[in-house]
């Protein structure tokens, strides 16, 4: 099918007519922005353990999960682990640890005697059929089994309830699994365009690798820096590049640099300094034209633990004098308004971190969504975050994150109309509820490997992507 915001044949290849058409006049798409970035600021040193962690996430979601479980078994007693009888059906809260013989350990590197582990490591999946689930809470832990739990699609860190019984070797059968109540979410503005216009736009990308030639197409950055600033296509397509309002860098705007230990010599500083330059130059152009927000990403140069802080304004000198009103360096993760509509998104490690430590079902089926198979496992595991209320459960014990001990950033305390995450192996997009709210989850694809970005509609909350390149 056509892409709707491809421009008329008659618009792209005319023939001359003598007489200059008149000029096309378009505005910018404008609306209202706020970030709400505080929760994930480093703005003070850090000295806490990560039980600290893991107990602040049980208290913040215990609440909102003891209201679900209420709504759900009215009437089945909720216990604590130490109070569980045999045969006795009832509620057990807490949060699951996952025993897995194939995650890989930083001591795994010292046995020499353990030869498959090598291979084990570098695989994509540490998944196998001997992983177990423990649920703990804050006095002791029991060994979850039964048909109602699958251990392939959870991870350490995810607070819920489960209701079973305990059998005979103390083991606790598992018939359902609850989660915690979703976040109250904020009622979105009716829109105001009327039906045949363009709607106004967020533009999502990821992975432009600016200056790494061997993986990104500089004729494609090139192409979509053109688009997005109105000099490519004709009418139909420059009046919807016109009603982007924002443009989000979601990660991977620099390639990964293999920096050595030892000192560089000036053509080696020069040849690491030159992808910047040129990430600058790009942001320069777009920010004369559309507001920016920049979000670092796996290997960026920022602090690789989560949640990760801006990168640093003194490597964006052009960029930088369009800040704080056309170009804004963020936090991975980021948390904004605009036009009423709430965004939450990641850079994509959360995502990857999950696919490596579950297996759910790839490529099933899409309702209410749209995009490709290819990205069926990254919407399977951004709706399981929605579900669980959690961002990134796997932090800190597969993925890296500080060690908070008065909070979680991570936790969803306000649910947002459109979740997104970056560096994903291809477009895709589904509609998750959970109670009264609804989100829009959003797998926005790397550009370097796809050439697309994704343009969410903030009046109908509708995406579809856009393909530059063949």
């Amino acid at each position: 099918a056509p892409d709707a915001t491809m421009a008329p044949a008659d618009d792209m290849l005319r023939e001359p007519n003598g007489v200059s058409d008149p000029p096309l006049t378009l505005q910018r798409a404008v609306l209202d922005y706020s970030a709400r970035d505080e929760r994930f600021a480093l703005d003070k040193k850090i000295y806490g353990q990560y039980f600290q962690l893991y107990f602040q996430r049980l208290m913040l979601l215990g609440p909102r999960l003891k209201q679900a479980v209420g709504a759900k078994w009215p009437g089945v007693p909720a216990v604590k682990v130490l109070d569980l009888k045999e045969g006795e059906e009832c509620v057990v809260m807490g949060t699951l640890y996952k025993d897995m013989k194939l995650k890989p350990s930083i001591l795994d590197e010292y046995v020499k005697e353990a030869g498959a582990k090598a291979s084990e490591v570098a695989a994509k999946k540490f998944v196998s059929d001997d992983d177990s689930l423990v649920l703990e809470d804050e006095g002791a832990r029991v060994r979850l089994t039964g048909k109602g739990v699958a251990v392939d699609c959870f991870v350490t860190g995810v607070v819920l309830a489960v209701k079973g019984r305990v059998v005979a070797n103390g083991e606790f059968e598992v018939d359902e699994i609850c989660y915690p109540a979703p976040a109250p979410q904020a009622t979105r503005p009716l829109a105001t365009e009327a039906p045949s216009s363009a709607g106004r736009h967020v533009l999502l990308c990821s992975g432009l690798r600016v200056g790494d030639d061997a993986t990104s197409s500089a004729l494609n950055l090139e192409l979509m820096c053109d688009y997005v600033t109105g000099n490519l296509g004709g009418a139909n397509e420059q009046g919807v590049a016109a009603s982007v309002a924002r443009a989000v860098i979601c990660g991977g705007a620099l390639p990964a640099a293999d920096v050595p230990a030892q000192s560089l010599d000036g053509r080696a500083q020069a040849s690491v300094a030159r992808p910047l330059r040129q990430l600058d130059v790009l942001l320069t152009t777009l920010a004369a034209s559309v507001p920016v927000d920049l979000m670092p990403g796996d290997g960026d140069p920022t602090n690789q633990a989560l949640p990760q802080q801006p990168l640093h304004p003194c490597l964006f000198p052009e960029a930088k004098r369009f800040s704080p009103h056309t170009f804004a360096s963020c936090t991975n993760p980021h948390d904004f308004t605009i036009g009423g509509v709430d965004f939450l998104g990641t850079s994509g490690q959360n995502v990857s971190n999950l696919a490596a430590y579950t297996n759910v079902v790839k490529g099933r089926p899409n309702p209410g969504g749209a995009g490709t198979h290819a990205a069926g496992e990254s919407l399977d595991l951004m709706e399981a975050t929605v579900r669980w209320q959690h961002v990134a459960p796997s932090a800190p014990d597969t993925l890296a994150c500080y060690p908070y001990k008065d909070r979680d950033p991570f936790f969803i305390e306000r649910s947002p109309h459109v979740y997104f995450a970056g560096m994903q192996p291809a477009f895709g997009c589904r509609k998750v509820r959970v109670g009264d709210a609804e989100t829009t989850c959003v797998a926005v694809p790397d550009f370097s490997k796809t050439g697309t970005v994704v343009l969410v509609n903030v009046d109908t909350l509708e995406c579809h992507p856009v393909t530059f390149g063949g």
